[in-house]
């Protein structure tokens, strides 16, 4: 739950209505990409919230990861659009690609692990909504 309440604060930081004043070009492209793979979190933890047959360790494993790696690409995300504001960077009033790309890379490898916590079959089955129950 605290996963998903993370990755949907990041996601509404982004679609901020002001934001899109604020970058263009390659910066558009950065942000899409964090946006996509948070998007890509939301649909595991929720579809992963209703199935029991995952794993408790694995589930509060990729929940813990994505906690911290949505918080902190939020945090950026704020902290730059603040110093913008306040004419504190700068960037000259544009949100630069390159100061987002360490926190798109931490997204990134985020997505990696958690497609390896779940591994290739578990993924498919949780992304396509079959996944059996196993009793442990």
């Amino acid at each position: 739950m605290a996963a998903s309440t993370a990755v949907i604060s990041l996601l509404q930081t982004l679609d901020q209505p002001n934001i899109s004043e604020l970058y263009h070009g390659h910066t558009a492209d950065t942000l899409d990409s964090l946006r996509a793979t948070s998007e890509y979190f939301l649909d595991v933890l929720e579809k992963s919230s209703y199935k029991s047959g995952i794993d408790i360790e694995k589930i509060k494993s990729l929940e813990e990861k994505i906690i911290v790696v949505s918080s902190e690409a939020e945090y950026v995300v704020e902290t730059k659009i603040s110093e913008i504001i306040k004419g504190d960077s700068w960037t000259f009033g544009i949100l630069q690609h390159q100061d987002m790309l360490p926190v798109v890379e931490k997204m990134d490898n985020t997505k990696k692990q958690v497609m390896e916590i779940l591994s290739h079959d578990d993924a498919d089955q949780i992304l396509d909504g079959d996944l059996k129950i196993i009793d442990k």
